[in-house]
């Protein structure tokens, strides 16, 4: 072979293997493209879920409109036991809302005294207002609440108000929510909760309030006087929306123990009504001489270390009162906390004796 013909071989070889390289190198760039959008497509549908299940809980997408503090909830299922803030005196319901740890109950308040109450707590410090359809005074609470906006003692986005669906008007909850936001003078309501358990119809009670989130005139949703954990899973069950909160009758001689270790799994907290024993009650509990010692201690009354008592074991707590100074007291109980040894000497305390009946 001569020395073209040579350098014509040579450059074939060359043509040949470039040819062969750049097949290969198109082969692989075909198979990275592919792995690519394959891990894409895994990480697009991912995020989707995410977002499936944050639409589907509660009716989130108005709530930073709406001013309020939140966060992701958590949604339906298992979630993380609820913590409360001691030092901002608030706790994140499973809803993703922040809300106060010490309130102000209203039952069997009424006209100007229902009213006066709710005024004098808000300008002491309370930012969180319970009542309810059945105690007849959600406008008079209204009031109270308007009262404190028009003084500029507060903004309506920094207090929260809670009512509750009386068992009459479960057949007609939406029509029970429209009655309730129209008494209150309130365009929504922070937390709405079911009064009792009545297995016959409320669960479609429970349907309304949860539509009525959706379309952003409730907050969160709850339950009251649900003591079992069976009645408690039947309805949670049923629903789409795990409940933010229990409303239970629940002080030292009743600790709702087992049904809080329950609500752990929903991350729905423990509030209770009666927190200090309830009226004819309330002097059984602040004689008692454990209560009365660690008051004693404290330079504090019976009825703060109750309440204090309340907050370190994870219960909101509503004292109820139409005394001035009396509503100004039951506040005043985030400047002293109580050791280890005596949360446990009030813990053991606990008699799982009620003293309501209903």
């Amino acid at each position: 072979m001569g020395r073209k013909g040579t350098e014509t071989f040579f450059q074939n070889m060359w043509t040949a293997r470039r040819m062969s390289a750049l097949l290969i190198y198109f082969v692989l760039c075909i198979f990275l493209c592919a792995c690519h959008a394959k891990s894409g497509q895994t990480e697009g549908e991912g995020k989707g879920a995410g977002e499936g299940i944050q639409e589907n809980n509660q009716g989130n997408s108005s709530q930073e409109e709406s001013g309020g503090k939140q966060r992701e909830p958590s949604g339906n299922g298992i979630s993380e036991a609820p913590v409360f803030d001691l030092e901002n005196g608030t706790v994140m319901l499973n809803s993703g809302y922040e809300m106060p740890i010490l309130g102000i109950g209203t039952f069997r308040l009424s006209g100007s005294e229902a009213e006066n109450s709710v005024y004098w707590a808000l300008r002491d410090g309370y930012r969180l207002i319970d009542t309810a359809r059945i105690y007849g005074n959600e406008a008079d609470v209204g009031r109270g609440i308007q009262r404190a906006i028009d003084e500029g003692i507060v903004t309506r986005e920094e207090v929260f108000v809670t009512t509750k669906m009386w068992t009459d008007d479960f057949d007609n909850g939406a029509e029970a929510i429209e009655a309730s936001l129209k008494k209150l003078g309130l365009d929504y309501i922070d937390l709405m909760i079911l009064h009792h358990s009545q297995p016959s119809n409320d669960v479609d009670a429970y349907h309304a309030m949860e539509q009525a989130v959706s379309e952003g005139k409730l907050r969160s949703i709850g339950l009251s006087n649900y003591y079992t954990s069976e009645d408690f899973d039947r309805l949670v069950n049923a629903a789409s929306t795990v409940p933010a909160l229990l409303q239970n009758e629940t002080h030292p001689y009743h600790q709702s123990v087992e049904m809080k270790e329950h609500l752990q799994q929903y991350g729905t907290v423990m509030e209770s009504w009666f927190p200090l024993g309830g009226r004819g009650n309330t002097q059984t509990l602040f004689n008692d001489e454990t209560i009365s010692g660690i008051a004693q201690a404290h330079g504090k009354t019976s009825a703060q270390v109750i309440l204090r008592w309340h907050l370190q074991a994870g219960n909101i707590a509503i004292p109820g009162s139409s005394n001035e100074d009396h509503i100004q007291e039951n506040f005043e109980i985030f400047d002293f906390e109580l050791t280890d040894d005596e949360m446990q000497e009030m813990t053991a305390l606990d008699r799982n004796e009620r003293f309501a009946d209903y």
